[in-house]
Parts: structure tokens; sequence; C-alpha cells
């Protein structure tokens, strides 16, 4: 898949957003892991093996480096966050005093509950942390923490009629550790016969973070290693997503070896975080070997991994444990993408990959069809296709019916030509490079990820540039705009990419003016679209022509990007080649995947031998039979800065809340032995309220913080551990003062200092 730079969504998808799997696993990283060119800013280190929850020390702290509390780096209460985040209080120091009492988190589980009571009149539910009876939020809903990251056990829902059921909804027995039928008794019991395990760790019902593991006995080989980049609306602050690898780190001594079936991130970008937990040799090819060796730089893992080059041209075999690894040729929209042949001591079984069948490939490098038909021929056990483009009829456009737009093109503008696609598509470039030479210009390469890939590409031997040529981007000033082509990164319109700096003035070297042409030669992923609007539109104010293959027809122009993922048509082709006994679809959201399993069952294959899978299903196939066996944890494990798997659902739950409506603190200063206030509280509002043009509302909070305090006076003098109590209680009260009056729901804090 085309990788997708921008921090907001799938690291490749071009034709689906990203989605929630399940639930992660938690560690603190080493020092070993630091990017020496880090896609942004991030503190030393990435990377151990994460620690389940369920495995932590009761008292372990969530922590990470230059992080305390799930906040971030410099969030300490009492810092001003800008002009209308004010604080008033005397005391300014008195956030961080140290009185051995902190603030209970909302809705945390120590919290007493609202016993199911329905809100009544003024009281709001989610925001500042639940409380009686919750209250009502009068925008949108903070989801709770285990909707964001769902449990480990839980059983997502698959009532598809290819769910290895009949279409009925499975559901795990407590105490059986077996996933059953609800309606007829155990499903899948163990056998003694010997059986292959298939079991997808990601990349099934979403787009992005790919990898399967496929074990027999002591054997497990992995397929892939990707991450997913997070959506920004229900996983703020976090950097990249990758699958929970549990139950591998739990039998790492069966792994093998790890096979990576192309380059892109999506396959091969967690590398860095899972790798030192499971360390074996990589099996890829050629270029997908020199991206992951240019990626090794960037991290220093303590672990350099054996990398064994594979030629899917010679049609090698090597021998891993029980297994037999074989590449096969397939066109993507990177070079060196390939299937991956297993034969195991059950029969041959096939993981495409992300594959489609191009005949006319700008590198001359088509699909092995030949050796697909070959191993049909021998037999096949089980096919895993790629789900990305099933849902489109008929057959993918060559990549090579871009080539005549790009000379038209390059061929009318009368000024400068800057053209933004995605840094991995070396094909693309090629075919930049191409028309740049025959229009009689220059080119010059722009952005961190572009440079890197278009040196590897020379280096390689997959990207041919005429001596001459290429120009440094300091030296196209010096050149008639006439003559100058500009490629680079920002096709997403992501924030800081080369070309969105261009079109706000902001790049160093370029700065886009009237008489430029800018091309987008990609797609717009789902989720994008307002991002490569604004770019657009930036780009348009400056007085650029903008072309994007959305707007070919109108603007009179051919095709501008072709996707790198099977239509129909090819899916059809690859099941006439192969006939496989079994089917699983993978790589696609879930309505992908049962599209790709129609197209299999009219293609003749029975029902009962395709198989809609979730991460974390297990597929269990013996010689007389394939069905479900037990699942395995599996979910998400989320990198924020240096910490791996330490942001989980509650931390997230915050910081949507505190994204909502902001956080309103309450700093409240008492004497040790009576318990009385000693100063009027303090008040620091963050996000909520501007303090200056609010006092009345302040005064009113102040004023309710002083009745709970006397109240509890009444009550006598409590011991300290009453404290916690009385917080969650001042909480609630100033919580629904809050929300009568703004009809908003902060996340109130309390904070109270003995002296």
């Amino acid at each position: 898949m085309e990788p997708n730079t921008n921090n907001q969504n799938n690291p490749s998808s071009e034709n689906a957003p990203a989605r929630i799997p399940n639930n992660p696993v938690a560690g603190n990283a080493p020092d070993r892991l630091k990017p020496q060119v880090p896609r942004e800013p991030r503190p030393e280190g990435a990377g151990q093996q994460p620690v389940r929850r369920d495995q932590r020390a009761p008292q372990a702290s969530r922590q990470s480096i230059g992080y305390q509390g799930g906040g971030r780096p410099g969030g300490q209460p009492g810092q001003q966050a800008n002009r209308g985040e004010q604080s008033q209080r005397p005391n300014a120091n008195a956030a961080n005093a140290g009185s051995g009492h902190t603030a209970a988190r909302p809705n945390d589980a120590s919290a007493p509950q609202g016993g199911g009571a329905k809100p009544q009149g003024g009281q709001r539910s989610g925001g500042g942390g639940g409380g009686r009876g919750g209250r009502r939020r009068g925008g949108t809903q903070v989801p709770n923490h285990t909707d964001l990251v769902p449990s480990l056990d839980a059983m997502p829902v698959n009532k598809s009629t290819f769910n290895g059921s009949s279409g009925r909804q499975q559901i795990k027995v407590k105490g059986s550790g077996q996933p059953q039928v609800s309606d007829r008794g155990p499903a899948n019991l163990a056998t003694k016969e010997p059986k292959l395990r298939v079991i997808p760790l990601g990349g099934l019902g979403e787009v992005g973070k790919n990898m399967m593991a496929i074990e027999y006995g002591n054997d497990i080989i992995t397929v892939d290693m990707g991450f997913a980049f997070p959506n920004p609306a229900k996983q703020p602050g976090v950097d990249y997503m990758i699958p929970d690898v549990s139950y591998l780190v739990a039998n790492k001594h069966k792994v093998r070896a790890h096979v990576l079936t192309h380059a892109h991130e999506d396959h091969m970008g967690g590398i860095p975080f899972i790798l030192p937990q499971l360390p074996a040799p990589i099996y890829t090819a050629r270029f997908s070997a020199g991206m992951v060796e240019k990626k090794l730089v960037e991290y220093h893992l303590e672990t350099q991994p054996q990398l064994r080059i594979m030629d899917p041209d010679k049609h090698e075999k090597v021998q891993v444990g029980v297994f037999t690894l074989e590449f096969v040729r397939v066109t993507h929209s990177i070079p060196d993408a390939c299937a991956v042949v297993i034969t195991t001591p059950v029969g041959k079984i096939i993981n495409t990959g992300d594959w489609r069948f191009d005949p006319t490939p700008v590198d001359g490098k088509p699909a092995d069809l030949t050796r697909f038909k070959e191993l049909g021929d021998e037999g096949v056990l089980l096919l895993m296709s790629d789900s990305t483009s099933c849902e489109y009829l008929g057959h993918s456009k060559s990549e090579a019916v871009i080539e005549p737009t790009f000379r038209d093109l390059f061929g009318r503008a009368e000024g400068r030509i800057i053209l933004a696609s995605f840094s991995s598509q070396i094909n693309r470039i090629q075919l930049v490079v191409n028309s740049t030479a025959t229009a009689g210009r220059k080119i010059a390469f722009v952005g961190r990820s572009m440079l890197a890939n278009v040196e590897l590409a020379i280096k390689l031997g997959y990207l041919k540039v005429p001596a001459g040529l290429v120009v440094r981007v300091q030296d196209v000033v010096n050149l008639p705009d006439s003559q100058v082509v500009v490629m680079c990164t920002g096709s997403q319109g992501e924030e800081n990419s080369a070309l969105t700096r261009m079109g706000s003035g902001d790049h160093q070297n370029i700065k886009i003016k009237p008489g430029d042409s800018v091309l987008f030669s990609s797609s717009i992923i789902p989720g994008n679209d307002r991002s490569i609007t604004n770019s657009i539109d930036a780009l348009m104010r400056e007085g650029a022509r903008v072309y994007h293959n959305v707007f070919r027809e109108l603007d009179g122009i051919g095709i501008l990007h072709v996707g790198g993922h099977g239509y129909q048509d090819e899916i059809k082709e690859m099941l006439d080649l192969v006939r496989p006994k079994y089917f699983v679809p993978i790589h696609g959201e879930f309505h992908m995947m049962v599209r790709n399993a129609e197209i299999a069952l009219g293609k003749g294959m029975a029902k009962e031998n395709i198989f809609v899978m979730d991460n974390g299903d297990v597929l269990e196939i013996t010689p007389s039979r394939a069905q479900k066996g037990a699942r395995v944890p599996s979910g998400i494990v989320m990198i924020d800065g240096a910490g791996i798997g330490d942001v989980e659902g509650v931390v997230l739950r915050d910081r949507i809340a505190m994204g909502a409506d902001g956080v309103f603190m309450i700093i409240a200063t008492v004497s040790r032995k009576t318990g009385k206030l000693v100063s009027s509280p303090d008040i620091i509002s963050r996000g909520f309220i501007y303090m200056k043009e609010h006092e009345e509302l302040i005064n009113k909070a102040r004023a309710e913080v002083r009745k709970s305090f006397e109240k509890r006076a009444i009550t006598g003098n409590p011991s300290r551990e009453d404290w916690a109590k009385f917080k969650l209680r001042l909480r609630d009260d100033i919580g629904d003062l809050l929300y009568s009056k703004t009809k908003r729901s902060p996340m109130v804090l309390p904070v109270i200092n003995e002296v």
C-alpha cells in the first residue's frame, strides 16, 4: 500500500480509514531505540518487551520517560498554556506541593459509582469523571475506556456467513478457554491430529499494522510486522500503533524467522519495536532488505537481525524449522513486492501480501503468473489474499498509463512543476524522471523520506536517473522556472510535509508563486480529505495551478494516479491460478474481507472452506479439516514518545475529556491538625474558560469549595484516609455547579495540600 506519513491515519491505506483493534500490552522503553532522524522529536528510548496489564506488579507506575501521571511533558498544572487559560491564585506553587494526596481520576475504578440512576435536572454524564447518577454532556460523549481499548478477552462480533460457524456468533464460555457457538455447544474442540495454526495478529478488520503468525508444533514464523497511525480523535497524542505480540513473546522459543512481503510501513514499520522482543532472522526481497537496513539505521537496536535476501525470480527455497519458504513476485506500488509460499507438513499455504497484476509494469517485472499456475497444479491448501480493493469491478489500471499525462502536463506548464506523491512509489518517481528528461528540465527531490528512498533506489539499481538531471533544491533558484521540476512529499496534506510548508511560505527553499503547476499524483486516503482540501486551497491562494486525479475530467487531463491493489477480476484470476482448498481474506476492513469471501464463493469454493477472521482468531488446519480454535491475545500496543504500551484506555479517555471540555483544578491548602482551609482556594482553568471574563463563576466555585469544607468540619475530624472520599464528593459538587452554569463538563481535579 502507498504509505501515508500523516499521523492522523493508517500508514498506507488508499481505500480505508483506521480502525481501533483490541487491547494493548504495556512496558517501558530501554535507551537503545532512539531514532537518529525521527518523524518528530521524541525522548530517548523506545522498545522493551511489553508487559501485559495483568502481569504488572500491583503498585507499578504508569509512567514513561519524560511523562508523569499520564500527562504530557511540560503539562504540569500551574503552567500557563495561553492567554485564554489563566490561573487566579495567590500561591503559584500550590499545585505542585507534595501533600501525599493526588486528585482521583475521573471514573476511576476506586471512585464510587452512580448506582445506575438516570440523570436528573442539571446533572450531566461523561466529562469530568462520572459522579452521582452520571452527567449529561451537551456535545460529544467521552467514550468509556473499554470502548477505546477493549479487553483482551473480548470476542469480536462476527456473524458473517463465512465466520466458520455458519453465521452464528461465537461466545467465550467462562472457564472453558474455548470459543463456543451459542446454540450448538462446544465448537472446535482440541484434537490430537497434527495441526497447522494460522494466527492473524494485525491487519484483519482494519487497514494497517499487518502481522500474521504461522505455527506448527514447536516452530513459528511471522509474516510482516507493520504499524498503523492512530486516529487522533480516539488516540490523541499517540504516535504509532503496533500489534499485540504477547502470544509470540510467551512462545518466543518457537519463533524461527520473520518474513516480509514488501517494505511499506504497514508491513514493516513495527520492526524497531517488535524485533527486540522476538529476535530471529528476517527473510525478504532485495529492496525490502534495503528499506529494513535504512530503518535500523534510524534506531539504536541492541538486536541486529540477520537479513536473508530471497530472489523471487530464481524461485529460491529455504528451510526454516518445519517450513519451506519461497517468494513469488507480484506487482504493487513499491519494488520487489512478493507473495510468500510456505510449505508446511500439512500442505502449501500462500500469503499474497499487497498485490495486483500489472501486465506492463514500469520496471518490466510483472507478477509471476506462471509460478502461481504451477503452485496451483502442485496443490495449494490455503490462500490468504489482500482485500483492499476487492470492491472495485474490473481490472486495475497499469502504472504505465500515467506517463502520457505527465508528459502532457510537463509540456503545457510554462513555470515550475511541483509534483507530490508517496515517497515509496519508486516506479512513479521513475516516470517523473523520464518526463523531466523528455521536457528538458532539471529535477530536485524534497522531503526526508523522498530523498532517502530515492538514494536507496538509485544505489540498488531500481531507479535510473540520467547524469546531470538531478539538482539540489538550493540551486533551483538559479534555474529558469521553465526548467524546474520539484518532486516532494505532502500528497496527503500532512502538516509538516514539504508541500504544505511550500504552500504556507514556511519552506526554506521553495515558496509557491503564480505560474507554478502543482500535481497531486496520489489518491485521497479516507480521513485526509480536509487536510488535502486545505493544502489545495493554500496553493491556489498563492496563484498556483493545481491538478489532482479527482478533478482530471474537469481539467481535461489523463490519469494521475493508479492504486496498488487488485480489483475483482484480478482476484478471480488469482483464484483460478492457485485453486486453493481453503481461502482467508486478509488486509482490509471487515466489509472488504466479506466481499473478498463472496468472490471466492462465486468462483465455486465451498462456503465452509472460506473463513472471514478477526485479529486473534486461530485457524487450525489438519490433513482432514480446517476450523477455528481458541483465540489468542490480540489488539494494539500504542507507541507514545518513548513509551511502548503505557498509554491505555483510561489515559486516552482522560486525554479526550481534557481535549473536549478542558480542566478545572481546585487547590486547597488545609491545616494538618484541624482539616480546615487556611487560605482561599486557588482555581486553575485550562481549556475551559477565560478566567478574567468569568470571575463570577470562579467566585461561586470558591464559595462551593468553602461550603464543602465547612460541612466536613461539622462532622468532626475524620481520618486522613477519608480525604479521598471527600475529594470525590467535592469533584462532583463542583462539576454539577460548572455544568449548571456553562452546560460544559470539564475534568475537575481537586488537590489538597496539608500544612
